[in-house]
């Protein structure tokens, strides 16, 4: 039996009660209608108010809210006066402006060429990514999501950048960099720190610096895979001794999720899931949505139910029809909800599909 096809069968046969929804949410009705929101501290209450009117008016249920403690001690009154529930947004592996991970170079990802992330940003500056493979860099994270499980108000914890750095970035955006990624190539490939070389090592037997070509090696993609994987178990279990639920925005289905970013994400021990199908992000069109709904729900339903909801994102879909058709898709793909990115990008036309 192949390691893989082993691992997935004891984790089945000994944490089989704890995929899909978990004790603490069996007997919970979990909102449909989800919106991110990006904190906007420098908004007064009056502001928020009127907009948290609207956000009643179109029947949003629960907000992915990004922000710190004070952001979050400050919105849950103002949501929970119109019953709207709270969960904290947070950066998982990209740790941009993270003080303390800026302390430990060695906790920072490092390419296929031998670059860190702790000097090296691939694509943008705000591109700082550290290694799930690393203990003392899960624990850093661990932490930090159970500090937020631990706010009154929090219902659960939303991880977002849980993930490598695209070894392959989205087609319409490699234009936007001048780049053309028809293979994977060594600086967009992550990570060989020391640490991943002697995992890999014990694990596989194999030196990934004695391989020809390292990105051919199914092993060496599943190491990566399992790092991930292992990181969002190990957090899941942390909120949930909180009493709170875990949720995470990956991308649009789990096999391209592999291909691009190295998230196995229908492994992951969630509570929901958010793939984020941005279709023109993919140069394809709005019935593209159905398509990759329908694959993530497809592959989640092989081990376990857990609800997934359709990420949509609203510069992809200008018009009210748009939209409407959007969600319309996305029910059709098998989705139990839809989430929305975000409150800033929310025009007319808009809020008019969602009050429909």
């Amino acid at each position: 039996m192949k390691k893989r096809e082993f691992l997935k069968l004891a984790g089945l046969t000994t944490t089989g009660v704890m995929l899909g929804l978990p004790a603490i949410g069996k007997n919970i009705k979990l909102p449909k209608r989800w919106m991110w929101l990006h904190a906007h501290d420098d908004w007064s209450d009056a502001q928020w108010e009127e907009k948290l009117v609207q956000l009643k008016e179109i029947n949003i249920e629960a907000v992915l809210l990004g922000g710190t403690k004070e952001t979050f001690e400050r919105m849950y009154p103002l949501l929970k006066k119109r019953d709207i529930e709270m969960h904290a947004w947070m950066w998982t592996l990209n740790r941009n402006g993270d003080k303390e991970a800026q302390k430990h170079p060695e906790w920072y990802t490092v390419s296929g060429d031998g670059r860190s992330c702790h000097e090296y940003h691939p694509y943008v500056d705000y591109y700082q990514w550290v290694c799930p493979s690393q203990v003392p860099v899960q624990d850093h994270i661990i932490k930090q999501a159970k500090e937020l499980a631990q706010i009154e108000g929090v219902k659960g914890v939303h991880l977002d950048y849980v993930r490598y750095s695209d070894v392959i970035l989205a087609s319409s955006l490699q234009p936007l960099y001048g780049i053309v990624q028809d293979k994977e190539y060594p600086e967009y490939d992550f990570c060989y720190c020391q640490t991943c070389r002697d995992k890999f090592l014990a694990e596989y037997g194999e030196d990934i610096y004695d391989m020809k070509d390292p990105t051919q090696s199914a092993d060496w993609r599943q190491f990566r895979y399992d790092s991930v994987t292992h990181l969002v178990d190990r957090i899941y279990d942390a909120v949930h001794k909180e009493g709170k639920l875990l949720s995470a925005a990956v991308f649009p289905y789990p096999e391209l999720a592999r291909k691009i970013c190295r998230q196995s994400w229908d492994d992951f021990k969630l509570d929901m899931v958010f793939p984020m199908i941005y279709n023109n992000f993919y140069e394809e069109p709005i019935d593209w949505i159905k398509f990759a709904t329908e694959q993530g729900v497809k592959d989640l339903k092989s081990r376990y139910k857990e609800p997934l909801y359709t990420g949509l994102f609203l510069p992809a879909l200008p018009k009210q029809e748009d939209l409407e058709k959007a969600l319309v898709l996305a029910k059709k793909g098998g989705a139990k909800g839809f989430a929305i990115f975000d409150l800033g990008g929310m025009k007319d036309p808009h809020w008019e599909a969602l009050k429909k």
